[in-house]
């Protein structure tokens, strides 16, 4: 089976934890990574947003990622990637026109959704898509004063994510709280969509020894570490786990946060606005600022850890939480999109209100203070049981033999 996956701004080669590469970023990689494991053939069609990657990279045997130029070569917020959009889609559906077409399209994130109509316009191919987020519900979380959550743009979104579950032959929802947004807010047809929890590698997210984990990343063997791994972007809720663990640092003194993610490595100190608020809050010697890492990298911290901090103010599934559980690492979580499925469990960890940093402290002081050895094995159980990848690839594939057979796209939601 020859499946093109388009990824407008999300690179799958990309180190995660930078300005513009998370999540999805990692989601895309590796789903093209098992497919092609399970026997597919797989392209992800990009922009191409870095001068220094070639043109098309090697992914995995039988995946490849396929840079498409739109507009200068470079990164580009993705709030502007309307500007490029036209010239993104004619790469597109000229690369679908040199590969001789393909059995099935999945398109990931909403201006990907635009390409993959276009092309649909163009094509009788079948379409899947994964959001990987709501335009409605990431206004309601975080407010309408973000760049992307304005005026035309916002309307332009929300048309867009309407129309792809009115098109596509399947919609994946990663929760049950994103299918039930998908019928209330889009009207997707129920019989299109199907739940399929995005999993986790557990041969490269590996739980490892934590001392061994401590003096490889040269952490204090001794020390409660608490972790967050992600985009310093605001809804990402980093400006409440700073004043969170300063109230944590009063109860816990010789507590360590090593932050994983942002542009500007470096321990304990870097500029721009997160290093000036650990600054203000007297948090220089207590938090590690260590920049984004390879993805295989985070295994390594998250085993080194106490607990991991995921304070977003939305997320539609919260992959980190996962990936953390998958090490043997307790989670404290606000209680918002995936996340209030992911992290339901008490026994893996905690669920919070967002934007409130004495609650978000008082969580991590439970955890630190309560063996979260205790918790570990929990983790483990959940993650293999509930996120794992083969469980994800056997998923996805069941909708792609379900959309491309002579009656696909009858399935409902699983």
């Amino acid at each position: 089976m020859r499946v093109l996956h388009i990824s407008d701004h999300a690179d799958p080669m990309a180190t995660p934890g930078g300005e513009f590469c998370g999540g999805q970023n990692v989601y895309v990689r590796e789903l093209a990574r098992r497919l092609a494991g399970s026997g597919c053939t797989v392209d992800v069609v990009t922009r191409w947003a870095d001068g220094r990657l070639a043109r098309e990279e090697a992914i995995a045997p039988g995946a490849r990622t396929v840079r498409v130029p739109a507009g200068p070569v470079g990164p580009l917020p993705r709030e502007r990637f309307g500007e490029v959009l036209d010239e993104f889609c004619e790469g597109v559906v000229e690369l679908h026109r040199e590969a001789g077409g393909y059995d099935v399209v999945h398109s990931h994130y909403w201006y990907s959704a635009a390409v993959a109509l276009r092309l649909g316009d163009r094509h009788p191919v079948p379409l899947v898509h994964t959001h990987h987020s709501l335009g409605a519900v990431r206004r309601a979380a975080i407010g309408p004063g973000a760049a992307d959550q304005t005026g035309e743009h916002f309307a332009a979104r929300h048309r867009i994510e309407r129309r792809i579950g009115l098109r596509a032959a399947a919609v994946v929802a990663s929760s049950p709280g994103e299918l039930t947004d998908l019928q209330r807010l889009f009207g997707t047809p129920r019989r299109t969509l199907h739940l399929v929890p995005p999993g986790v590698d557990t041969a490269v997210l590996v739980p490892r020894d934590r001392n061994l984990a401590r003096a490889e990343l040269g952490l204090p063997a001794d020390a409660p570490v608490v972790l967050f791994v992600g985009r310093l972007e605001a809804r990402k809720g980093w400006e409440d786990l700073v004043p969170a663990f300063a109230l944590v640092r009063q109860a816990v003194p010789a507590a360590v946060l090593v932050v994983v993610g942002g542009e500007a490595p470096g321990r304990r100190t870097g500029p721009g606005p997160l290093a000036a608020l650990i600054e203000n809050h007297g948090l220089t010697e207590g938090v590690d600022l260590r920049g984004p890492v390879p993805h295989a990298a985070t295994a390594r911290y998250y085993s080194a850890a106490d607990v991991t901090a995921v304070p977003s103010h939305y997320e539609p599934f919260g992959l980190v939480a996962v990936e953390s559980m998958a090490c043997g690492t307790p989670v404290v979580a606000t209680r918002v999109g995936g996340l209030r499925w992911s992290v339901a469990d008490p026994r893996v960890g905690v669920l919070v209100p967002p934007r409130n940093p004495a609650a978000l402290a008082a969580a991590l002081i439970e955890v630190l203070t309560s063996a979260p050895a205790a918790r570990r094995q929990a983790c483990l159980d959940h993650a293999s049981s509930v996120y794992g990848a083969q469980r994800w690839t056997d998923g996805i594939r069941s909708i792609y033999r379900r959309v491309t057979a002579p009656r696909g796209g009858s399935g409902g939601a699983e």
